[in-house]
């Protein structure tokens, strides 16, 4: 099976020059933890809550004032909607990952997450449950 059978499609993106305040909400009413940053249509990276909580709350930032590009990680790991999803899988067991962005070139296509290994896993009684265990582990 190839990951663009599983994948979100369109996910939902922020441009660079959001503001950090605009993105805690957009997770918020989205119920998610990541959001791609998108400039012109190229991936340049994500934005997580983790990100805000660390390296804008944490510090007393003013996230009305501040915006994702000077918080964005770049360089997020990415596989193609053509890969095998078992390539989905060791991605994210190896960089210890819980979702994976998809890309054609640098456009971003579509989002995979964890909880769509596990779905597609328990409709097939595969394991994905290995690989969140390998995720939770601290790094060697």
């Amino acid at each position: 099976m190839k990951i663009r059978d599983i994948m979100t499609k369109d996910p939902d993106t922020v441009a660079p020059g959001t503001p950090i305040a605009d993105v805690a909400r957009m997770m918020r009413d989205l119920d998610v933890g990541i959001i791609p940053v998108v400039n012109e249509g190229d991936l340049m990276g994500v934005i997580t809550d983790r990100d805000i909580t660390i390296r804008v709350t944490a510090p007393g930032l003013n996230p009305f004032e501040v915006t994702v590009q000077d918080f964005l990680s770049p360089n997020p790991v990415t596989a193609s909607p053509d890969d095998d999803i078992e390539k989905a899988r060791d991605l994210m067991s190896e960089h210890q990952i819980r979702r994976l962005l998809i890309t054609e070139g640098n456009k971003l296509v579509g989002i995979v997450s964890l909880g769509d290994l596990a779905t597609r896993d328990k409709a097939e009684d595969t394991e994905t449950g290995q690989v969140l265990e390998e995720i939770s582990e601290p790094p060697k």
